[in-house]
Parts: C-alpha cells; structure tokens; sequence
C-alpha cells in the first residue's frame, strides 16, 4: 500500500477499492462471529427489497448505483440460494420482479442489531479522523488493517442484543422517526395519501395539539417503531395510528410492546372507544392486533380518511376473553 499512498489523490479509486474490499471482510467476519449466513456483497440489493418491496433490476440497478449486468448476475445467484424469488409484475406481465420469498423475509427481519452495530462502529471510526480526505483515508486504512473495527461491530452487536425495548413519549428530537418508519411500510405497500403526510409532516400539530399521543420503542438509544393515538372528533372516541416497526427489527417484541402503551394512555384519559383501520394485506399486523384485544368489524368505518382501508377494528378486549373462553 506504500506505493498507492505515495500517488496520494492520483490512486484514490485503487485505494477506496482497497478499502471497499476491507469493509466486505470485517463485515462477513461480524456475519460469522454472530452466527449468520450473509455475503455483505448481497446486503444492497437485498435490503431495497425489503425496504422497497419488489423491483426489476433495472430499478434495483438504478437505485443502488451498480450496473445491470453485476445486479442481474447477483439476482440470479441470490435466487439459486433461496435469497430471492421471481414474480410476474401485474402491471407488466413482459417484466419479472424480485422478491423476498417468506423463509428470506424472516432471516432478514432479524438483522436490525448487525446491521446498527456495523453502522455505529463505521460512524464512530470516520468522526474519529476529520480533516483532508486524503489524511482521512491513511488512518482510515491503517485502523482496517486489523482487527479493531471488527471488535467494535461485535462489541455493539452485543450490547444491541442484550438491550431492551423501551416505550418512551414523542420528543421533538425524534420527529423525524415518526415519518421515516412509518413512510417506510406505508411506501412499499402502497404510497403516501394526504392525510399520511400531514400527519407524519406535523405530528404535533396533528397528533399531539388536538389532544392525542405520539410513543417511540427506543433499543440502547437507536429509535425503531412508532405508534400515535388520535383523538376522534367524536368525544371518548380515539384512534390507534400510524405503528410501524423499522424492518430488520422485528422479533424483539417492540409492535406489542407499543400498542400496549397505546391502550394504557387511551385507559389513562378514560376514552369511551378505540379503533384503527388497517388493510388485508398486513396479515402479521392484523394478528398482532387481534391478540391485543381488537375485533374485526363486519363494516368498514364511514367517513373512513384512508383509500388503502378494508379492515376496521374496535378495541374490544372482553369478546376477546370470552372468544377464550
């Protein structure tokens, strides 16, 4: 490396390939140290599947900036090892999308604790080298020469592991969460509706101002899911909203744990009634719901604000009782 770093800027490419190189080994030494089965070759085009749904490879190619040969040869790979499945596009039958097929999605849906350890321990590595690019890069090849950052990427993971789920109330320094994962499940299914973004644009405005509830389920700081309760106009009546939980997070038990500090905030205002509107195709969520004490309703809601709505619930937990019973 002597050489490369005597052409200073002038091998810059040859030297970030180097380092790119480096960051694939540390990161699949995290992947065997923590007992799972990835290739960090595979993660972009893998994680826009399950944050954006299925895509051609063309507008996978276009999004992780790879060319479409290196993502179709990937592709191929990926659905030889189970990774990824091909699906006919409705909207297109001349075109095949890529899928995650269920035994995948459940893999991936685990991976939230690597993938923040890996992104703390990278974070913490480039603030401690500011200044030029080119000092930066020296210091940043000497540090992954060996074996430091791969201890801090386990030592993170570790401590992500261990950490409970925590259900704190919205504070102005986590807005921004409020929109990222709840835009995040709402655009791989369908798209934003009006109502979507003005809620998740101005939650105090039209969350909290109103009279409603805004919880955050934070792990060792990192924020990962949301929920909101809505005041109906109706008095009592209040809606649960807007839960999600960032993909590769779930498992730890956080949508529950969220819905609960729902019910108990909507019990603490001494509310008459609880619903939410939900959609078919949300088959984990609607059973989530149902165990919590929701019932489905034989009607949709009238004056229902949301197009993608074909599911309306009435928090009901003594029919869930008796259905026990």
């Amino acid at each position: 490396m002597d050489f490369l770093h005597e052409q200073n800027e002038l091998a810059l490419g040859s030297r970030f390939k180097a380092l790119s190189e480096r960051c694939y080994r540390i990161a699949n030494a995290a992947y065997r140290e923590t007992g799972i089965d990835l290739d960090a070759h595979w993660f972009p085009v893998l994680r826009y599947v399950q944050v954006k749904g299925p895509g051609t490879v063309t507008q996978i190619a276009q999004a992780i900036g790879q060319t479409h040969p290196a993502v179709s040869q990937l592709a191929n790979k990926l659905v030889r090892a189970g990774w990824l499945v091909r699906r006919s596009d409705r909207a297109d039958a001349r075109r095949s999308l890529l899928d995650l097929p269920l035994a995948a999605e459940r893999r991936l849906a685990g991976m939230g604790p690597i993938w923040t350890a890996i992104r703390r321990a990278t974070g913490a590595l480039l603030a401690r080298h500011a200044g030029d690019l080119n000092s930066a890069m020296k210091a940043l090849e000497r540090e992954l020469s060996d074996d430091g950052v791969l201890r801090e990427i386990l030592a993170q993971h570790a401590r992500l592991a261990a950490a409970k789920v925590e259900i704190v109330p919205f504070d102005a320094a986590s807005r921004e969460h409020f929109y990222r994962i709840n835009a995040q499940w709402l655009e791989r299914y369908w798209s934003l509706e009006p109502i979507d973004r003005d809620v998740l644009s101005e939650p105090e405005k039209y969350v909290l101002e109103p009279g409603g509830s805004i919880f955050f389920a934070h792990v060792d700081g990192e924020v990962i899911g949301t929920v909101a309760l809505l005041k109906d106009a109706a008095a009592g009546e209040y809606e649960l909203s807007k839960m999600g939980v960032e993909a590769g997070w779930r498992g730890k038990g956080a949508g529950r744990l969220l819905i609960e500090a729902a019910i108990a905030e909507f019990r603490r205002r001494k509310g008459q009634m609880l619903f939410l509107e939900s959609n078919s195709r949300l088959g984990p969520a609607l059973t989530l719901y149902e165990s919590a004490g929701f019932v489905h309703q034989a009607e949709l809601r009238p004056g229902s604000h949301y197009q993608r709505s074909d599911v309306y619930m009435i928090y009901q937990p003594d029919r869930r009782a008796a259905r026990k019973r």
